[in-house]
């Protein structure tokens, strides 16, 4: 899925919440300019996240990594690449480059990892030569504790068809030093809200596994969970989408995710509702609040995620 559900405590909670990093699309708004950007900042460190990642670098005139860090968030950045015009991708590049190496003012965050792409490998059967070259060039222009890889969805780790049909896949990986995963238990068909967290720890499972370690030698130090969650609407594949099966989702991955993944390897899938969205029945309902940032439960106790 490009740029499921992330929940919500209630806001008495919400200072004393060590979080994980959770998704952030700024286009929810209305309109999407530096004041709203800030304002959601702000939403986001109420929720208790530390770290967000984006879809994109530039945003209108503006940086967008550049006014998250301000607002003393650490963020993931990720340079959108189109497998046709991968050019089009250089201004992001830069732009990420440039958030990268700005020195960290008191109270300020940091950019502490770049994607080149999101999913833009799941139709092709090569890496667009340019892919390594973007990434070989950021990783040369930033900080070394500044990671630097692509996301792609977890079919592309997994399915044999998929693996063996992309010119280059094994070697991008091993020029990366994060390696994003999407994990979508709601994609996979007849899966309940109850079940799903079931779904993730057995693809996550696969993807540690000592086929995969064989097949892309290296990988696991550097996965990254880049989205991962449960809608609160929306119907699809025999999958609903609904606020108490958000709810029921999140629990269980705030239990699973203590033990399989680092705290800032991972992002929930998102923050924001995206009502814009028409690209499928479950993209508008993500969110861990709605589009204008009001609670979408009543009650949680939301702790560690």
């Amino acid at each position: 899925m490009k740029p499921l559900v992330v929940l919500l405590v209630c806001l008495a909670n919400f200072a004393k919440v060590k979080a994980h990093g959770v998704c952030y699309d700024p286009n929810h708004n209305k309109p999407a300019d530096a004041d709203a950007i800030r304002k959601d900042a702000q939403r986001i460190k109420e929720a208790g996240f530390k770290s967000v990642r984006t879809y994109v670098v530039k945003f209108g005139p503006d940086n967008l990594a550049s006014l998250l860090t301000e607002q003393g968030l650490n963020v993931s950045v990720t340079i959108p690449f189109v497998n046709e015009r991968p050019d089009d991708s250089m201004p992001e590049m830069l732009a990420a480059v440039e958030a990268a190496i700005k020195p960290v003012t008191p109270g300020a965050g940091r950019v502490t990892q770049i994607y080149v792409g999101n999913e833009n490998l799941a139709n092709v059967n090569a890496v667009p030569p340019k892919m390594f070259e973007f990434i070989n060039y950021v990783k040369g222009a930033v900080p070394p504790d500044v990671l630097v890889g692509t996301v792609q969805r977890n079919t592309e780790f997994l399915e044999p068809a998929r693996v063996d049909a992309i010119a280059g896949w094994k070697q991008l990986l091993d020029g990366c030093s994060i390696v994003g995963v999407n994990i979508h238990p709601v994609f996979t068909a007849n899966t309940t809200a109850e079940r799903a967290i079931d779904v993730v720890n057995d693809q996550w499972i696969q993807l540690t596994d000592e086929k995969t370690k064989q097949r892309f030698p290296g990988i696991v130090p550097k996965y990254a969970i880049t989205e991962v969650g449960w809608p609160s609407a929306g119907s699809m594949l025999g999958n609903t989408g609904t606020k108490e099966g958000a709810q029921d989702f999140v629990n269980a991955y705030k239990t699973w995710s203590k033990k399989h993944i680092a705290e800032d390897r991972s992002f929930y899938f998102q923050m924001f509702d995206q009502p814009q969205r028409q690209d499928g029945p479950f993209e508008a309902h993500f969110g861990m609040v709605d589009a204008s940032g009001v609670n979408k439960f009543t009650s949680f106790s939301f702790q560690d995620l």
